[in-house]
């Protein structure tokens, strides 16, 4: 693909996944993304293929806006606990990067009764997610800064419910503190009562 094919598909590549965020990855359609993007029909089909290569390429493309804002920032801390809290915080921040919220929230429930690559693609995309969190709360039992009891599996799950908490609030019931309520709730969580 030329340098312009590559600048035009990144393009639209960005559109597609705002509007899925909005309205749903299996529901956009390539007339959908023509009418959005005023590129057309043909012209997407050239640089995508199929529908499902679209949906794939939609998902790929979030996950790499997770690695650039939620992963590498936290990865530049120090690791155990001040990781953990960078990493949580700049996931809260990733739930105002898509017009339509987390698409891998929005994606779960819609995708998770329908078998296939692009479910498949999604729950992978999840799953790292998670053990990214699961990776920093162990090592900061490790480093002592969360109690040696601590249950990785359990916090992970509350950590991630905090956060698909936050996107439900903000994105269906358009509360407007509902991402400050879950950096407290994280905080409170990962803030480990006094010993002695």
């Amino acid at each position: 693909m030329t340098k312009s094919g590559d600048a035009r598909r990144t393009s639209v590549l960005d559109r597609a996944t705002h509007v899925a965020s909005v309205e749903g990855i299996a529901g956009l359609s390539f007339g959908r993304l023509a009418d959005q993007t005023q590129v057309p029909k043909s012209a997407l089909q050239t640089l995508f293929g199929t529908k499902q290569d679209l949906q794939l390429e939609i998902i790929k493309a979030a996950v790499d806006v997770f690695v650039r804002t939620v992963l590498l920032p936290a990865e530049s801390q120090p690791e155990g606990l001040p990781r953990l809290r960078a990493l949580m915080s700049a996931w809260v921040d990733y739930l105002e990067e898509f017009e339509g919220g987390c698409i891998f929230a929005s994606g779960a429930s819609e995708l998770d009764g329908h078998p296939g690559p692009v479910r498949d693609a999604l729950a992978d995309a999840v799953s790292a997610g998670e053990a990214l969190v699961t990776r920093d709360v162990k090592l900061a039992i490790r480093l002592g800064e969360l109690p040696p009891d601590t249950d990785a599996e359990q916090l992970t799950f509350e950590l991630h419910a905090m956060i698909l908490q936050a996107n439900h609030d903000r994105q269906l019931l358009h509360r407007d503190g509902a991402l400050q309520r879950a950096r407290i709730a994280i905080e409170h969580r990962l803030n480990p009562p006094a010993t002695g």
